[in-house]
């Protein structure tokens, strides 16, 4: 079967007022396109939100006001490690984001590649991130799902994070349907348990980020949802194997990783920043 004329035939020609050009990625959330901005003459890319809501009613209105509210909090982030939010709109009752375009690949398909990055790449790169989410934090906004899949690579040695403040509106929605979107492996133990979030929620996430893109592996593996979630909950993180052969110091992880992966968000790094300037005592 071909799968690109299948998705081709879906492909639609313009949202809002921007024309869409080729289909970026489909998850559970929705649609990203390339697309181009007729107006400004800019090239960029639109996500789209998928809603299992009908039109019309009072979640659907409730879902929308949120978006917008949401979104003109984050569209006031201007970082260079954020991925710049332009605008929002709706198309035949479907909400869309349009944002800077960004031609790179996410850490994420580098991983699941098997590649590895060497260590001093890795601080260079969980640096930059922590400048975004620790700026973030400074105006009120927190990520809520700082993964692999958000984070974006580019020029080889930059990376910007994207989706600031979208998690916390499929959050909800998710919620009221009792679903939970993709893999926990990256949520802080009180996002796991439903519990209040604050800005120390992302610094779990960096740091279980950090940890998979200097051992390959991650702290809370497991074959299913239920049993990561326990073990974010419960369990200490894994030991990686061959630290000292990757030109890691095994005391200096175990130090830093058993505090920025702590249950307790009083006893993490209260920065994302205070971290990076620990881990590179690990090398």
């Amino acid at each position: 079967m071909d799968d690109n004329g299948r998705l081709s035939e879906q492909l639609p020609q313009t949202i809002g007022r921007y024309q869409v050009l080729t289909s970026i990625g489909y998850g559970a959330m929705g649609a990203v396109y390339k697309a181009f901005d007729p107006l400004i003459k800019r090239t960029l890319a639109i996500k789209t939100i998928r809603l299992d809501i009908p039109r019309g009613s009072p979640q659907y209105r409730s879902f929308i006001d949120r978006f917008y509210h949401e979104a003109r909090i984050s569209g006031t982030l201007s970082h260079p490690n954020i991925v710049t939010l332009f605008d929002i709109g709706e198309e035949n009752g479907l909400p869309y984001l349009a944002m800077e375009f960004v031609e790179g690949q996410t850490i994420s398909s580098i991983l699941e590649r098997g590649e590895r990055f060497p260590p001093e790449k890795v601080i260079a790169l969980v640096s930059q991130i922590a400048s975004a989410v620790d700026y973030a934090h400074s105006k009120g906004v927190i990520h809520r799902d700082i993964k692999p899949s958000n984070l974006i690579l580019y020029e080889g040695e930059r990376v910007k994070v994207t989706d600031f403040g979208i998690a916390k509106l499929v959050d909800a929605e998710m919620t009221q349907s009792g679903t939970l979107l993709g893999t926990p492996s990256y949520m802080s133990p009180e996002q796991a348990m439903g519990d209040k979030l604050d800005g120390r929620s992302d610094i779990f996430s960096l740091g279980v980020c950090a940890f998979e893109m200097l051992s390959g592996e991650q702290p809370f593996p497991g074959t299913n949802v239920t049993s990561i979630l326990y073990k974010l909950v419960h369990v200490d993180p894994i030991e990686p194997a061959n630290l000292e052969m990757n030109g890691l110091v095994p005391q200096k992880w175990h130090e830093v990783f058993s505090r920025v992966l702590a249950k307790k968000p009083d006893d993490r790094y209260q920065t994302a920043s205070d971290f990076v300037q620990d881990l590179e005592y690990c090398l």
